[in-house]
This record gives C-alpha cells, sequence and structure tokens, in this order.
C-alpha cells in the first residue's frame, strides 16, 4: 500500500471514530432537539388553536385599526407597578390582541401574565400564566433543555455535534452512495443493515438541512457565550435617553390609533406585530414587526415613537443595515423556517425530524456491533432501543405537565437536577471507560 493510500485510509479512520463516538455520546441530545424542534416550528399556529379553543378567546370582527386601548388602560390601572407591557397585535381574522404583562416589586420572581383582549370590541376575554403555557414549554425546552445554566450551551454542543457527524458522514460515505441508486434499500436482511441503509440514505438526503440547522442551532446556543468573548454587540439595540420619572412614564396615556398611524407614515413598509410602552422614563414607544418578502428574524424591524408627540426618535430597517446586521439576524429564520409560510414549517419539520431518526438508526447500529460476539438478536436491540425512546419521551411528558399544571420554576429545577445528574454520569462513564481501556493496553505490553 502507498503512503498515499495509507495516508487517506488513516484519515477515514479518524472521521470514522469521530461520527462514531460523537454520534454515541449527543444522540439522545440531537434527538430531544429533533423532536422538540419539529414541534417548535409551529409554535404560534398551536399557541393561536389554544388561545382560541380552550380559553375561548377571539375577536368580533374588526374594522380598521384592532382596539385594545380601554383594556390595556385598565390593566395598568389594576396593576399600577407593572415592569413591562408588549400588545401583541392579531395577524389573523378572530384572533386577539395579546397583553404580555410582567409585574412584581423589584428584587422578588416577576409574575408575567397574558391577557387576551377582542380587538373589535376592546374588551378583556381572557386570561393565563405565561410561563406555564404550551408555547412557552415548547420553545424553552428546545431553546434551553428547561435547564437554566448549561441548557442554552448544551443545545449549542448539541448543534455542532450534529454539524460533526453530517461532514463525517459525507466524508465516510460519500463516494460510497454515488455508486448506488437512490434509494437503495437492501431487501430481506436483518434490522442492522437495514438500519444502515436507511441510515446512510437519509444522512446524505438530509444533509444539507442538518447543516444548515446545526450551524444556526450552534450559534443561537452558544450565542451568549460567543458574544461575550468575542465582544459582539446586539444590532438594533437603541436605548432612549430618561426624561421623566418611571411612574410618570407608565402612567402617561397613549393615543394607539394615533402610535399606528405615526408608524405607518414614517415607516410604511413595516408591518406592526408588537407595541411596548417604556417604563424606565424614556418616554417613548418601541414598535417591532415585520417586511414583507424578507428572510429575517421575525419583529426585528423597529420604530422608537415619542410618546407625547408621536415623531419619531429612531427607526431600524433591517434592508439599509451592514451585512453583519443581515447575517446576524438571519440565523433564527433560517433555524425555525419562520419565513415560508405553513407548507415551508411542515418540510421543516420532517426533515427535522430525520436527525432524529439518524440518532435511532445509529444506535441501532452500535448496538449490534457492540452485541455482535453475544449474537445479538432484532427484538433484544429493539427493546434496548424502545426503552431508551421511552425514557426520553418520559422526562418531555413529566417536565411539560410539571410546567403546564404545577409550575415553570418546578420544572426547570427537576430538569436541571436530571439533566446534570446525567451529564456527570456520562462524563465519569467516559472517563472510567478510558481509564480501563488504557489500563489494559498498558498491562497488554508488560
Amino acid at each position: 500500500m502507498s503512503k498515499h493510500a495509507a495516508k487517506a485510509d488513516k484519515s477515514k479512520n479518524l472521521f470514522w471514530l469521530l461520527h462514531h463516538w460523537v454520534g454515541l455520546y449527543t444522540g439522545i441530545l440531537i434527538g430531544i432537539l429533533s423532536l422538540t424542534g419539529a414541534l417548535a416550528v409551529f409554535i404560534p399556529e398551536i399557541d393561536s388553536w389554544i388561545v382560541k379553543h380552550h380559553y375561548e378567546a377571539t375577536s368580533t370582527a374588526v374594522n380598521g385599526t384592532p382596539r385594545f386601548g380601554r383594556s390595556v388602560h385598565t390593566l395598568t390601572q389594576r396593576f399600577p407597578d407593572y415592569r413591562s407591557l408588549t400588545i401583541s397585535l392579531p395577524e389573523a381574522k378572530e384572533q386577539v390582541a395579546k397583553v404580555d404583562l410582567v409585574v412584581g416589586l423589584p428584587g422578588n420572581r416577576p409574575a408575567r401574565y397574558d391577557f387576551f383582549i377582542d380587538a373589535g370590541n376592546d374588551r378583556l376575554v381572557g386570561q393565563r400564566d405565561h410561563q406555564n403555557s404550551l408555547a412557552n414549554y415548547l420553545r424553552q425546552m428546545h431553546v434551553r433543555l428547561y435547564e437554566g445554566y448549561w441548557g442554552r450551551q448544551l443545545v449549542g454542543i448539541g448543534g455542532l455535534a450534529l454539524a460533526i457527524v453530517a461532514i463525517t458522514g459525507l466524508i465516510i460515505y460519500g463516494n460510497f452512495m454515488k455508486k448506488q441508486s437512490w434509494p437503495n434499500i437492501r431487501q430481506r436482511v436483518n434490522l442492522r443493515i437495514a438500519m444502515a441503509d436507511w441510515h446512510k440514505i437519509l444522512g446524505i438526503s438530509a444533509l444539507a438541512f442538518n447543516l444548515v440547522i446545526a450551524l444556526t442551532g450552534a450559534w443561537l446556543g452558544l450565542q451568549p457565550q460567543l458574544m461575550r468573548w468575542f465582544n459582539i454587540t446586539t444590532p438594533n439595540s437603541y436605548e432612549a435617553p430618561v426624561v421623566m420619572e418611571p411612574t410618570a412614564d407608565r402612567q402617561m396615556a397613549i393615543d394607539w390609533e394615533k402610535a399606528l398611524a405615526a408608524a405607518n407614515t414614517e415607516f410604511p413598509d413595516l408591518q406592526p406585530r408588537h407595541l411596548l410602552p417604556s417604563t424606565d422614563g424614556s418616554g417613548t414607544i418601541l414598535i417591532r414587526g415585520n417586511i414583507s418578502g424578507l428572510i429575517y428574524e421575525r419583529d426585528i424591524n423597529s420604530l422608537v415613537l415619542s410618546k407625547a408627540t408621536y415623531a419619531p426618535v429612531f427607526k431600524y430597517d433591517v434592508r439599509t443595515q451592514s451585512f453583519a446586521d443581515q447575517f446576524y439576524f438571519i440565523q433564527e429564520a433560517l433555524h425555525f423556517g419562520d419565513f415560508g409560510g405553513l407548507m415551508l414549517k411542515l418540510i421543516y419539520a420532517l426533515l427535522g425530524l430525520t436527525s432524529g431518526f439518524l440518532s435511532i438508526s445509529g444506535f441501532v447500529i452500535y448496538i449490534y456491533r457492540r452485541k455482535k460476539k453475544k449474537q445479538a438478536t432484532a427484538a433484544t436491540t429493539m427493546k434496548i432501543i424502545v426503552a431508551y425512546t421511552m425514557l426520553v419521551i418520559l422526562f418531555l411528558t413529566v417536565i411539560a405537565l410539571i410546567s403546564l399544571f404545577v409550575g415553570y420554576a418546578q420544572a426547570s429545577f427537576l430538569a436541571g437536577i436530571l439533566i446534570n445528574t446525567l451529564l456527570v454520569a456520562l462524563l465519569l462513564y467516559a472517563l472510567i471507560k478510558y481509564g480501563m481501556k488504557t489500563g489494559i493496553k498498558r498491562l497488554g505490553r508488560r
């Protein structure tokens, strides 16, 4: 064998080891992110359905501008010391306007509520605890696994792991797959070979998608740390000067029709989605929204108006920003597919589930290889796979039930204990296994 061929074999063996061990040790994490991500792309649709059918909150016919001013005034009188208030405008017929209200004295844990407003008759028609909603559960589980400190970093590491597995899979199987008809699933073979065929075909077929999801997920997960390390500032971070006492700012009356009319005049392409009156004494109204036809994170275009005169104070149009800003804000849109309608989300969900299947099929192949000397059967292998799968589903279900019916804080506390315990156990297992393997090699040399 020539030196070049030997070097190529050595490199391929290294890629195979990377593919094998990274996939094995992060497979469960990738599987959880695959399942929760497939659901997370539909968060707006799921939440809208729940609000309409579970809370029976709908709007009567809206003529012109949605009406919510009287209801918002009622809420600010009811909670005079609120910390923040966000009004979300309805996006479709019969949808309610929502007020996200954070209340609580400084130093205490704040309470966060969603209030539903009939945008046709301007009346309150329901409320819920925001933290205990299904929409919040789906997002928090996918974004940080319900673990407050390590969760988001773990999700970022999961993204990096998926990228490594995808790239090494292409290097290992790319040339082999060129010679195969697509799809080529060998018939009348055992479970390991069938899983191996599906593993290669789906892995190569969904490669580009998985790389996009992996890299954007790694960035979004590790974003706080990366921005701190590299001193990256968040674009569109405008802070208006304080001109009055916070109490006076909160009590200042706002004509919302005038505010929306001013926004239409100053920024006609903006589709307003969220209205945020200031509470820090700056006397401003922040209007966030979208521009039709653009592939960017939702609601990153903004306009800041004066509460007193409704004159523009600041404007952020992503179309006029630098490439760095535009690249920063395209990550979340590409990750969640939130720019092409329901059909694109369905495609994202189906393709997103492939990474979960690759985790399962890769684990099946690993179990077969590990048990080869013991003549593993399909039945014993599937029992192991089903056990792992059921444990993952049980974890997701228990945390969901606790979050929805007991509280977000309790669910997060339990998730933190489980995740950190598993991390410690996995680390100890890897160290012990490495130590035993190293010790056996040393003994063999004597």
